[in-house]
C-alpha cells in the first residue's frame, strides 16, 4: 500500500472516529452509533465527514507530491 493511500485512510478513519466518541461523550445524538438487540442506528455525518477528509487529503498528497 502507497505512503499516501495509508495516510489518507488513516485520517478518514481517525476523524471518524474521534466524531463518534465525541457524540457518544457529549450524548449528541446525530453522532451516536447504537447498537441494540432491536435495532442499530447509525449516524451517517462521522462518515460523510471521514470521506471528505480522505478526499481533501488525498488531493493534498498529490499536490504536495507535484512539486
Amino acid at each position: 500500500m502507497s505512503r499516501s493511500l495509508c495516510l489518507t485512510l488513516i485520517a478518514a478513519i481517525g476523524t471518524m472516529v474521534l466524531l463518534y466518541v465525541i457524540g457518544f461523550v457529549g450524548n449528541i445524538d446525530f453522532l451516536i452509533f447504537r447498537i441494540s438487540l432491536s435495532n442499530t442506528e447509525i449516524a451517517l455525518l462521522p462518515i460523510v465527514v471521514g470521506v471528505i477528509v480522505a478526499i481533501v487529503g488525498d488531493r493534498i498528497m498529490k499536490s504536495k507530491s507535484l512539486e
